[in-house]
């Protein structure tokens, strides 16, 4: 994400250090719909984590593409970062694209 869109959002590290981000996080930044929105989600590196995370992605964002998700690891490899952008088209699709990615076990963060 852009530091604009950080702006005023408190980031939480919960006991296992798996970062959150609150709730209405998305309500305090001032995006206008539709808008190109960046997306960052770091998890757990085992076998089916991209193939999870995409399946959530194409749920809410049906024109995401698997072969635009770029994908870092983490010096150990045991995480793995899957970033896209997309075009966000309401405030109700952020909401619930996130909600869905951070209840999932293997998702550590989602910026």
């Amino acid at each position: 994400m852009s530091d604009e869109l950080h702006k005023g959002i408190n980031i939480e590290v919960d006991e296992d250090n798996t970062t959150r981000v609150p709730q209405d996080a998305f309500e305090k930044a001032e995006l206008k719909f539709p808008c190109e929105f960046p997306i960052s989600i770091m998890g757990l590196n085992v076998p089916e984590y991209k193939g999870i995370i995409f399946a959530i992605l194409k749920k809410h964002v049906p024109e995401v593409e698997e072969k635009n998700l770029a994908t870092a690891y983490s010096a150990n490899k045991k995480y793995c970062s899957l970033k896209t952008k997309f075009t966000a088209q309401s405030r109700e699709q952020m909401d619930a694209l996130y909600k869905e990615l951070t209840a999932n076990e293997l998702v550590k963060w989602v910026l």
